[in-house]
């Protein structure tokens, strides 16, 4: 088969027509698929939205690109039940196409497409990418630094160079762990003779000068908010007290390392049915620079990470490396350099089908199973619409006004302020420093409501315990609490969520 094209049913098919049909599909099955099983949005879209609503520049505990991306889109649609999904999905696509283009540019259009549908085995595009956070937000910015910087290091065009910076700002809006791509690519930089000869050029200036400027408003929000946002990131980050040695330095790194290696085992059988029993080589070569640059941009930042655990014994959590297998499979593809014969392309073909229908069934089944075997329903079946019907009937009924404020933990008081009409503000915890776009003047006039949950919404019940922030309101008018089904046919306890009027005044 030496055309570059593929023969389908007879007929010779472009690369570039498959990578948008492609990409068509995976947009069409993973915004459809999830929007009619999830009955309501889950933890980390909510609290997105609750960000997303105030248009912040910084929040206390990421950077503002999930929230804003969120809150864009649900303008865009008018709120329909599909938009964070969409949100989510738009993000993976725009990482297909800097994968796309990036092996366009170090290989054959045929070796880019499977380097880009290899993805599609890897859990994080498909499996866990409904929740859009701040790590599926990574994606599409991580696969761009590293389009652009192969673009600059390779052409040394000024375009080249801004949008890299524009990129890297990008990435760290999205979160602050792309400074380890950064890390990465900076390495690579002072140590490769094509790297260090475009530090004598104005290029990786202009690229940091662009980042800089473009992240300064979050930088000095930063300075001005004590670097809130490391406080949160330090208590994710920190070991237990007296963690066993043996755990921090090996157990922990090994359960990591496995957990990714079953992230990206649908990928491996993919890449092994390119191969067949018998395995055929290309004699396809590139240059030392091209596998130095794949290898960096695909191992370097968890290489980061394995080294910090194991010096600075922090923890660390499987979904934190989301965005780090952006070129997993075009990595595999250049150093394998498997021939891509017809053959091989039909094994591709079905078992790449055959995995992708079992991700969907895994996807389905564990989002409709998953209470009749575990007697506990998942975050998006908790009853957010019902809850906000409750609370927004009984308030407009009784002050024939909006509903203005919401105070409470980010789910429950989340989930009110998003399917309430009026989209309320949501002051989290009642603590200023955490929602400064609420006043307490404002507060005390407009009157709200306060909730938490008492059982029924995993990490944030307060069992028969008020909540401390219920407390420091003393005209709190406090309500029997509300008992809701769950959005599952399946038996399990319902929500119990605790309520308080604010009188306006």
């Amino acid at each position: 088969m030496h055309s570059k094209n593929f023969k389908i049913l007879n007929h010779s098919v472009a690369p570039s027509h498959i990578f948008w049909l492609f990409m068509i599909v995976h947009l069409g099955l993973w915004v459809i698929i999830p929007t009619l099983v999830s009955p309501n949005p889950p933890l980390d879209v909510i609290e997105g939205y609750v960000w997303g609503h105030e248009w912040l520049i910084g929040t206390y505990k990421h950077p503002p690109m999930q929230a804003w991306w969120l809150e864009s889109l649900d303008i865009l649609t008018g709120h329909a039940k599909y938009a964070p999904f969409l949100a989510s999905q738009l993000a993976i696509l725009l990482a297909f196409w800097a994968v796309w283009q990036t092996g366009l540019r170090i290989t054959d259009k045929r070796t880019a497409l499977l380097g880009v549908l290899l993805l599609e085995g890897v859990v994080y595009y498909n499996l866990t990418s409904p929740e859009f956070n701040p790590n599926v937000m990574q994606l599409p910015f991580w696969a761009l630094i590293s389009l652009y910087y192969y673009r600059s290091i390779k052409e040394n065009k000024i375009l080249d160079w801004l949008l890299l910076g524009a990129c890297c700002a990008g990435g760290l809006y999205s979160k602050y762990s792309t400074v380890l791509l950064l890390i990465s690519l900076t390495v690579l930089t002072l140590t490769r003779p094509e790297g260090r000869r475009k530090l004598l050029h104005p290029g990786p200036y202009i690229a940091l000068i662009v980042a800089l400027l473009l992240f300064l408003p979050h930088l000095l929000w930063l300075f001005d908010n004590q670097f809130l946002p490391f406080n949160y990131a330090r208590e994710r980050l920190n070991s237990p007290p007296h963690t066993p040695l043996i755990k921090s330095l090996i157990v922990i790194p090994l359960m990591f390392i496995g957990s990714q290696v079953l992230a990206l085992l649908p990928a491996v059988l993919l890449f092994i049915g390119l191969l067949g029993h018998k395995k055929k080589f290309a004699e396809t070569s590139y240059s030392k620079f091209d596998y130095t640059f794949m290898s960096t941009i695909t191992f370097g930042p968890c290489l980061l990470v394995l080294i910090l655990v194991f010096f600075a014994g922090i923890q660390i959590r499987d979904m934190w490396a989301t965005p780090f297998w952006n070129f997993i499979g075009l990595w595999a593809l250049l150093y394998v350099r498997p021939v891509l014969n017809g053959y091989a392309l039909y094994r591709f073909a079905y078992s790449g089908f055959a995995i992708l229908t079992l991700l969907l069934v895994m996807f389905v089944a564990q989002t409709y199973f998953y209470p009749a075997i575990t007697n506990k329903a998942l975050r998006i079946q908790f009853p957010g619409q019902q809850l906000a019907d409750n609370i927004t009937t009984f308030w407009n009924e009784r002050y024939h006004r909006p509903l203005i404020y919401v105070i409470g933990d980010s789910w429950p008081a989340g989930n009110i302020a998003y399917f309430a009409h009026d989209r309320a503000h949501v002051l989290i915890e009642g603590n200023y420093t955490f929602s400064p776009w609420i006043k307490a003047e404002d507060l005390k006039r407009q009157g709200g409501i306060m909730v938490w949950c008492i059982h029924g919404c995993a990490s944030d019940n307060h069992k028969d315990e008020t909540p401390p922030y219920v407390h420091e309101f003393p005209n709190a008018d406090i309500q029997p609490p509300l008992n809701l089904s769950k959005n599952t046919p399946f038996s399990v306890k319902p929500a119990t969520i605790g309520w308080a009027i604010l009188p306006p005044q």
